[in-house]
This record gives structure tokens, sequence and C-alpha cells, in this order.
């Protein structure tokens, strides 16, 4: 391994895990500031980064100093990656990181052994805004791990010093799993070029780690590796570092232990890029996009972690917006607590995971949503979360989209009136209507199988709302509502709106329901 060691973003040999890992690398560079390891210098640049160190240093020692100044623990032997700047206050945080990352990188015992004579687990009490007491969460106690030594890589080993010494060419040096989750060699073991293997250490730290809790049954993921597609450095390692802080003005949805816990791999995907990019403008970001890496146990194997799904996912889609609103009010999760008290998180609602599984399709983020609604108890409880579908109403994009919700929500209101005008004048209970009513339509609509009887019903309902008279929404919009619902390819779609806006609508005024429909 020559010095200097100088990494590149333009190497043309270089993969995502190479771009990402040099993003950690330059995220540890620059947590350093001006405490750079004794002998070691690191220029970092936008695209690359300079490595070099004191004439009298061994090329193993000078990369014991910087794995040393890279991966660290803390005095409760927890991780502690300098390049992700978790701050002091934020241990909610380091331990979800902590705990994906044993469970990940490092799920082999072997690759991060417990202290001496330690057994079992350590207690972590978690507490929330709804529960001052706290739960109990566990954690494994780390007394080293593999990237503070290379464990396994030779990359330390006297022999690679004297073939640098004698002048040889460097043979290629392994690639343990630790550096690359889930990947596996063939009949040969994955190698790379010493320096290539040195810089894949630092994968670890460009990665944030999600626990995955998701509420389709047919998932078994358990955790997810979110790969960055860095394209600038310096950006990354700012907006990386960022992501843990707890500073008030920008709101981070990653920052926390339950802000980790996700439904899918695609919500932690986009969930990242959101929190990396808040402080960007496009096009000018840290990252192209990023690969989402789900880990779990599959049928082949029993015994470790691995990748159940990779899914690419790109920088921005035109209704990301749609998921940042579901993401801000949906997004945070819960603890349960157990039978015998120790607690565990899980995702407070499905609708954040729906939409960003259906944006990294290519699918319409609101495909699928009758599968939310199509059970009774399920239809009740979104029909609780207005505020946060209203926000999601708010945040679509798409004209055609805009025009349904809006047709259906003013004959919506109009109906509801119109129950409530009826409660008032035979003393009945208003409220009691307009629930039957509402499920009354949630089942018309769930029942339609073609675009012909799901058009026929829409406009019936707008009619019926009026009493026969045109819906100012329809008027208003009439070609582009009428070639949309009468366009053969829209059905699921036209069926998922639809749905979407029986429980989306939400008044604008604080009275009562019957108030508000005088």
């Amino acid at each position: 391994m020559e010095k200097p060691l100088i990494y590149r973003l333009s190497n043309p040999g270089y993969t995502i895990y190479h771009r990402a890992a040099l993003g950690g690398l330059a995220a540890t560079v620059r947590s350093w500031g001006g405490h750079q390891p004794q002998g070691i210098t690191a220029e970092l640049s936008s695209d690359g980064i300079v490595i070099t160190w004191a004439d009298g240093l061994t090329t193993q020692e000078a990369l014991r100093r910087i794995l040393a100044a890279s991966f660290k623990l803390t005095d409760d032997k927890l991780i502690d990656l300098p390049g992700q700047a978790v701050p002091l206050g934020a241990e909610d945080l380091r331990l979800a990181i902590h705990n994906a990352l044993t469970s990940t990188f490092l799920q082999h015992n072997k690759m991060r052994p417990a202290p001496p004579g330690e057994q079992g687990a350590r207690p972590f009490t978690l507490k929330t805004a709804d529960d001052e007491t706290g739960v109990i969460l566990t954690y494994k106690a780390v007394g080293q791990y593999a990237h503070q030594t290379a464990q396994k890589t030779g990359l330390l080993k006297e022999t690679v010093a004297r073939e640098e010494v004698a002048g040889e060419r460097l043979s290629p040096v392994k690639i343990p799993q630790w550096c690359v989750p889930g990947a596996m060699g063939g009949a040969r073991d994955l190698e790379a070029p010493p320096e290539n293997a040195f810089l894949l250490m630092f994968l670890m730290i460009a990665c944030p780690v999600f626990i995955l809790r998701s509420h389709r049954r047919e998932q078994k993921a358990q955790y997810c590796i979110v790969v960055p597609d860095v394209v600038d450095l310096h950006r990354f390692a700012r907006a990386l570092q960022r992501i843990a802080a707890r500073s008030q003005g920008i709101e981070r949805f990653s920052n926390s232990y339950l802000g980790r816990v996700v439904g899918g791999a695609e919500e932690a995907a986009l969930r990242l890029l959101i929190d990396l990019e808040a402080e960007d403008v496009m096009p000018h970001c840290s990252v192209a996009g990023c690969l989402a890496v789900a880990m779990g146990k599959v049928a082949w194997d029993k015994n470790q972690i691995n990748r159940s799904s990779s899914i690419r996912l790109r920088g921005h889609y035109p209704e990301l917006d749609v998921f940042r609103a579901a993401n801000a009010y949906f997004g945070s999760s819960r603890v349960v607590k157990g039978r015998e008290g120790q607690g565990y998180a899980v995702p407070s609602s499905p609708v954040p995971e729906l939409v960003a599984a259906n944006l990294a399709a290519e699918q319409h983020w609101c495909s699928h949503f009758k599968s939310l609604v199509s059970d009774k108890k399920d239809f009740l409880r979104m029909c609780y979360a207005q505020r946060g579908l209203k926000a999601m109403k708010e945040a679509v994009n798409d004209a055609d989209d805009q025009a349904i919700i809006g047709a259906f929500h003013e004959a919506w209101r109009l109906t509801m009136r119109s129950l409530y005008d009826r409660a008032r004048s035979e003393r009945l209970d208003g409220d009691g209507l307009v629930e039957r009513e509402r499920e009354r339509l949630r089942n018309a609509i769930l029942r339609t199988k073609t675009a012909d009887a799901l058009s026929s019903w829409f406009l019936r309902f707008c009619a019926d709302a009026t009493k026969g008279a045109a819906l100012g929404p329809l008027r208003n919009e009439a070609q582009r509502i009428r070639r949309f619902i009468f366009n053969q390819r829209n059905f699921d779609r036209f069926q998922n709106l639809c749905l979407f806006a029986l429980v989306s609508y939400a008044s604008d005024r604080t009275q009562s329901p019957i108030e508000v429909k005088e």
C-alpha cells in the first residue's frame, strides 16, 4: 500500500459501495477537525481524499492510528463512530445504531466479542413523551469489534509490510462480510487491492441502519442498511453528521431510536434521503440516490441474517412531498411493552411504508391504499387520522389527483351537511348518520370491479350530493375529470383515490361537526 493514499469519487472502477465508503471516510476526516491522528495528514475535497503520514511511520502503524481514531467504543460499551457525530444526550440513537450494526455488519460474535467475563444483555431505559417512566430495552455490550483491528483482512500483517519494503506488487486481501454485509464469495473469498479493502471498512460509517417492523405480514426482513450514492464528499460529510443533531429549526426523521424503526426498506431509504437533503437545494445535493439493502432470516440459512432484497432508489420523486407529509404525521414509532416488562418499538402507521414502497416501485403514490381500509376496524382507525391525511392531500402535485380528491371532498361535504340538517330536523344522532353513510360509501367503492361501474357510481354520488345541480369542482374541471374517470387504465388509481378522499376529508374550521355542517 503506497503513500499517499489517494481516493477519488470519479474513479471509474468504484461501485456504489466504494463511493459510500469514501463518504464514510470523508465524514470521519471531517470529525477529526484540527485533531488528526498523530503523524497523519488527511486532505478532504468534494471529489476525493488524500491521506499521507510521517516518514517515520510504517504503513501498518499509520493504518492502526487511523482505525483507532475512526472506530471507538463508549464507556457503556456501545459502538461509537465519530464520523456519524452522535452527540451527548442522544444515547437512544446510539442504542439503535449499536443494535442494528451488531445484527448486520457485526452479527457474528467473533466480530464483536463481549467484554471479558460478561454474559447476557445489558438493560437500557428508553423514555418517551408518552411514557415518562420508560421501558426497558436491551443491548449486547461490545469489548472490541472487527473494524478496530481490520480483522481477517490481512491489512495489518507484517507480511504486507515486507512486500511493500521489497517493492513487490501487493497481493489482494480478503473482504470479510463485516465490510460489506450480505456479500458472499463463491469458491474463493472476496478480495480487493489493499487500499480498496481499507476504504470499504468505512462503509459502516456512511450507511445509516434501520430496524424494520413491517405491517405487511409477508415481509420478514428485520434490518435495513441504506447505502448512499455519494456525489459530493464535503456536502455528504456535513449532511451525515447533521442528521444526528438535536438542534431546532430543521426537522430530522432519523435522529432518534424511534426514528430508526420503520415499516419497510423503502421507507428507511426515503427517510434518510429527506434528512440528507434537508439543507440542500436541488440539484446541488450530496447523493444521487441510494441502495436499500433489507436483511433478515432466509429459508436457506437459519443461523445468520442475510440479504433478503436490494432496492435502488433515485434521489428525487415527483410526489416525494406526499411521503414527507406522511412521514411527518405518521412516521413516529411507539414502544410496546412485552409480558416481562421489556419493550420493543413498532411503527405507528402503515401509511409511510405504503407510500414509500409505491414511489420506489415507480407506482402511483396511492396504489394499494384500499388494503389499509378494506377491514372495517382499520378503516375506522384511518378516519381518526384526518390531520395527517389532509397534509398528504395538500402535498399532492398531480393535477388529476387534485381534481378527483377535490370533487369527492366537495360532494362529501354537501352530503354531510344534508345529513346534519336531517338530524336537527328529526332529532336524530347526526354523527351516527354520518358514520353509517361513510361506511356505506366505503363498501360501495370497494365493491366496484370495473372502471365503468366506478365512474357511474362517482357521478351519481356527486349528483346526489347537489340534488341534481352541478358540483363546483366537476363544473370547473369537467374535461380533466371526465377524461380521467372514463379511462379504463385509471381504475385502480381512481378507486384508491376515492377511498383516500373518503378518509382524508377534514374541515378547516375548528367547530364541532354539527356546527361545521350548517
